[in-house]
């Protein structure tokens, strides 16, 4: 197949979180042309199974992108667009993948919604849906590295209201110093720092005032914090002071990486001559849910996370393609 020319179609269809379904539906029509066991479930999420029996091996990725759509653009053999790296180039080279190889038993392509916001596609195939995996591959860019670690993360909000008032005369105080404060309060209480194993504590989005002589009555402020390794949603929300909120907290997870999903990787890699390299994930991910189905789990994918929620987002069409052979060498290897 082609993995260039799908890349540039799913790169030029915008789908942020919750906002899949064309792509959704493109893609299910995409597969249908190769396998007739494809459907769009209650999430969301489009699943796509081939082979039978065990072991169950899931290839998994997401469809959505952080909002804010860009031009969609091909150099070379370089493409340009919202998701390039994070993540359509992993969910390309995960198709190619699951198309091309010849599982020795069950082989599920779970295409997920909303893994950008709150991970309602893996969360409902938690639940049920496809045959449950041995084995699990999550797509996300890795530069081709073994992930076996993630951190965790929530969203902090912090919202304010006051009396507001005149700009020359604050005599109610001004929210937008306490937003501040409370902001640095938090950072001192988790001990930020810009170290993996510390909890980083960064502000993503502040909303605040309406008029440049009035003193705002609302503001809001979003923190995205990640939670090292050995620390817990506990720690964080304990913390936490009163005017501060945390949503969709999830935990760090880390697998062993010389696990068999891990190993067969490596194999994979081995066989076509490159340096297998292991890495541990500063991000948090689907991979974080994904242990609770099974520890065989290792995620993988071409892109350099660097690039990732970026103006300048893009990959090279030949890692992609590597990237599904190694895949292909992995199924191959598991047993």
């Amino acid at each position: 197949m082609d993995v260039a020319a799908l890349l540039e179609e799913v790169l030029k269809i915008y789908s942020p979180p919750h906002g899949e379904g064309e792509l959704a539906r493109w893609l299910q029509r995409y597969l249908r042309q190769y396998v007739p066991d494809v459907w769009i479930d209650e999430a969301g999420n489009v699943i796509a199974v081939k082979g039978r029996g065990e072991p169950v091996v899931w290839l998994h990725a997401h469809m959505d992108t952080v909002p804010g759509p860009l031009p969609v653009r091909r150099e070379g053999d370089v493409l340009w667009g919202r998701g390039a790296v994070d993540d359509k180039g992993p969910l390309a080279a995960y198709t190619k993948a699951f198309l091309e190889a010849e599982p020795r038993g069950t082989l599920v392509l779970a295409l997920v919604t909303a893994e950008e916001d709150d991970s309602a596609g893996t969360e409902a195939l938690l639940k049920g849906g496809p045959p449950r995996p041995r084995y699990i591959y999550v797509g996300e860019p890795t530069s081709l590295h073994v992930a076996y670690a993630y951190r965790g993360g929530a969203k902090v909000y912090i919202e304010l209201e006051s009396r507001g008032g005149h700009a020359s005369s604050p005599i109610y105080g001004n929210i937008v110093e306490e937003l501040y404060a409370i902001y640095q309060e938090i950072k001192r209480a988790l001990g930020h720092a810009e170290r993996y194993d510390a909890f980083t504590v960064t502000p993503t989005v502040i909303n605040c005032g309406d008029a440049p002589n009035k003193i705002p009555t609302r503001c809001t402020m979003v923190l995205d914090v990640r939670i090292p390794p050995g620390r817990t949603c506990h720690d964080l929300l304990s913390a936490l002071p009163p005017q501060a909120r945390a949503r969709s907290c999830v935990e760090p997870a880390e697998v062993s990486p010389i696990n068999p999903a891990a190993r067969a990787l490596i194999r994979g890699l081995l066989k076509l001559g490159l340096e297998p390299k292991l890495s541990k994930k500063w991000g948090t991910a689907d991979f974080n849910l994904l242990v609770d189905l099974t520890r065989d789990i290792a995620a993988f994918g071409p892109g350099d996370p660097r690039l990732a929620h970026t103006e300048d987002e893009h990959i090279d069409v030949k890692e992609v393609e590597l990237a599904a052979e190694v895949l292909k060498n992995a199924i191959a290897e598991l047993k």
